[in-house]
């Protein structure tokens, strides 16, 4: 921090096995800061940021949350997307303001970490997931699940009890990777054992092998709910072989409101053109994780401290990223609960588009 410049850093999944999802993230965050800077910084200060790759594991990412603290004197960081846990501690004994995507429970441990959307909590879970599931007419599921991450185990857990408690049974259970499974015999089992739903926490290239393999088994599927894959760049890729998935995304999915993206948009095509499909989730993560942070830097006031930034950005009670998310958050007690609010989008049958379901945004009750 000087008097003209705000120097954050960047610490997300550039590579490994979490990469896929994050495919966009920083250049969301430097359209976002881009824009701020054309607006004219905040109070005077220019924006700028330095990065490193945490490679999907949580010991490279506390290497790299030090580097950007001690190295480099980043005041905040920015982060996404699977494994802040490995500096979560660190960053809060520094009391370091971090923005983001949160995907473990550390985001709801730390006063010092603030996200738009909480995916995991330590304990308990929520019937957002049943109740869809149950609205397809699911009865028997089956959980297919990448190995990434305690956060990917929690995930897992939460989804299970959501599906028990809305009355669909949970009768098989899975760890696939791209590369060595055999889908054509998961999906034997899957049609012996009358399967009608498929959830849990896989990626996009993996239910391309999967999906096949399901409709050629003959298996009657009601539904296939996952927590990743809104990107047209996908669809252009692997589009047919998708139809039907249903993704569900955190924020207003551009099909819906058009309207909302207008900035986002615009600075994408101005400061990151290389980027072919903005709208993508890992896009938004980037400017959402990038607007929470000009947000704290504002609320901090025209002499910022780190824990000006996250006394300020705490006390935010109506954060909606200019229309991007459904519904305002109150930043002071977001972090303390699950969050169970979602809109559900569905490939098109063709495979071209993503088409938004309603309601939306979907919310659940929690399970205690």
């Amino acid at each position: 921090m000087t008097s003209t410049e705000v120097k954050a850093g960047l610490l997300y999944s550039n590579s490994g096995p979490g990469a896929s999802p994050a495919h966009g993230f920083r250049s969301g965050v430097q359209a976002r800061f881009d824009l701020a800077n054309a607006e004219g910084g905040v109070n005077g200060r220019k924006l700028s940021y330095v990065w490193r790759d945490d490679a999907t594991d949580p010991a490279l990412n506390l290497v790299g949350a030090r580097q950007l603290v001690e190295d480099e004197k980043a005041f905040g960081i920015m982060q996404g997307l699977q494994v802040a846990a490995g500096s979560a501690q660190y960053l809060g004994d520094h009391t370091v303001p971090v923005t983001g995507f949160a995907a473990e429970t550390v985001w709801s441990q730390h006063q010092n970490m603030f996200s738009w959307h909480y995916y995991t909590a330590a304990n308990g879970s929520s019937t957002v997931w049943g109740d869809f599931a149950s609205s397809r007419g699911g009865t028997r599921a089956a959980m297919v699940d990448m190995a990434l991450s305690d956060s990917t185990r929690k995930y897992h857990q939460q989804v299970v009890e959501s599906l028990r408690r809305t009355g669909i049974s949970v009768d098989m259970e899975y760890e696939v990777t791209a590369g060595t499974t055999s889908f054509d015999a998961l999906a034997r089992q899957m049609k012996a054992a009358r399967i009608d739903t498929i959830a849990g926490a896989v990626f996009p290239d993996v239910l391309a092998k999967l999906i096949p393999a399901v409709r050629a088994a003959g298996v009657d599927l009601r539904t296939v709910l996952i927590p990743a894959g809104y990107d047209q760049t996908l669809l252009r890729q692997l589009g047919p072989l998708l139809a039907g998935v249903v993704v569900y995304v955190n924020f207003v999915p551009y099909e819906q409101n058009p309207q909302a993206y207008t900035r986002m948009l615009g600075a994408m095509s101005a400061y990151t053109p290389e980027n072919q499909s903005p709208t993508q989730e890992g896009a938004v993560f980037g400017w959402l994780s990038a607007d929470m942070f000009v947000r704290g830097l504002r609320e901090a006031g025209p002499c910022p401290t780190r824990q000006s930034f996250i006394d300020g950005l705490r006390k935010v009670h109506d954060y909606n990223a200019d229309g991007l998310l459904p519904r305002p958050l109150d930043l002071s007690t977001n972090f303390e609960q699950l969050s169970d609010c979602f809109t559900f989008v569905q490939v098109s049958d063709d495979g071209s588009q993503f088409v938004p379901l309603p309601p939306s945004p979907r919310c659940g009750k929690p399970l205690t």
